[in-house]
């Protein structure tokens, strides 16, 4: 596996890429705390997108029974993203001042050279 660091100018590019091609697509968001472990927050859940502004990033999951999920992390510091030994991308680490690291994983990976990002 080989992890990459997004430099946060392409974070708005390749979340947007991710989230066209993962729209619907099953995912599950993990947070990594150090005094709890790792804890579900969502489990195999539709992704609808993920979205970057000024004050952070927006996951959005949409329920089985049509409701709506959302998944803040306010000021990110990093992106991450984590691919296969194939490339595939499987996953996408977010990191925050002050918050557990939260990591979504993608159900249905797609070679990381297919999305405009710049290594940094």
């Amino acid at each position: 596996m080989q992890t990459r660091t997004i430099s946060p100018p392409q974070w708005r590019p390749v979340l947007d890429s991710l989230s066209r091609v993962y729209q619907g697509s099953s995912a599950t968001l993990e947070i990594l705390d150090p005094d709890l472990g790792a804890q579900f927050e969502i489990e195999e859940t539709p992704l609808r997108g993920i979205s970057v502004d000024a004050s952070g990033i927006q996951m959005d999951f949409q329920t089985h029974d049509g409701q709506h999920l959302l998944h803040r992390i306010a000021h990110p510091k990093s992106v991450l993203i984590d691919e296969d030994d194939d490339g595939q991308v499987i996953a996408i680490q977010f990191e925050a001042d002050d918050d557990p690291r939260n990591v979504l994983r993608l159900h249905s990976p797609i070679a990381s050279k297919l999305l405009p990002m710049a290594t940094g």
